[in-house]
């Protein structure tokens, strides 16, 4: 993951460089850092690179981490808690952890000289939490009270895929704006989001492509 993060942005830093001494055979190439909210109660975010071809192809690959409601999680689940002096701390709440690598294709659909519009579709490779709850007698003591369910979790690896579509607008010509929605679909737990997302590279947004 470091090594990933560590070619981002050494792109990044690059790509002012590159600019200047050619107008390159890519129409675009930025990364992007974003975060959003996502089904499941979740939260996320983000961060990945996109190549835009001259036939107007485009070719992704992202990170998502993810923190979500387990979706088997009991209608009826309640938390135990510990008194610290005649303050009741609740127990943590079973909380799914799914990280993701993504690797997409898709369509570049330019919609002005500074706003575009992509479709793409790929391979999620998924690694995250996996509950299992079994009902259980509510055990109280004079400090404690027991959740009504004990909660087991294991590790798992698993493949998907992911589906998405974003708008970008270069407000400069070498930043940007993005936001849009996808769909991660894979075996451990899938979930739909919306993500907000600043973007930084070769724009190419003076002309018109």
């Amino acid at each position: 993951m470091r090594l990933f993060i560590a070619h981002v942005m050494l792109l990044s830093l690059a790509t002012p460089a590159l600019a200047q001494r050619s107008d390159t055979h890519l129409p675009k190439y930025y990364v992007g850092l974003g975060t959003g909210p996502s089904v499941h109660n979740g939260a996320f975010y983000a961060i990945g690179g996109t190549v835009v071809f001259k036939n107007q192809w485009i070719t992704s690959v992202s990170f998502q981490h993810f923190e979500m409601t387990p979706k088997n999680l009991p209608s009826d689940y309640e938390q135990g808690y510990t008194l610290a002096l005649i303050i009741p701390l609740p127990d943590e709440m079973p909380t799914t952890n799914i990280k993701s690598i993504n690797f997409t294709v898709g369509k570049y659909f330019p919609l002005g000289r500074k706003t575009w519009f992509t479709t793409e579709a790929g391979l999620a490779v998924t690694n995250g939490d996996s509950f299992t709850f079994k009902s259980r007698p509510v055990e109280q003591g004079a400090f404690y009270k027991s959740s009504n369910y004990t909660t087991t979790h294991e590790t798992k690896t698993g493949a998907g895929g992911i589906i998405k579509g974003d708008f970008t607008w270069a407000f400069v010509p070498y930043v940007g704006l993005g936001a849009g929605l996808f769909a991660n679909v894979n075996s451990i737990q899938s979930t739909v989001g919306f993500e907000i997302k600043l973007v930084a590279g070769w724009l190419n947004s003076k002309k018109s492509q």
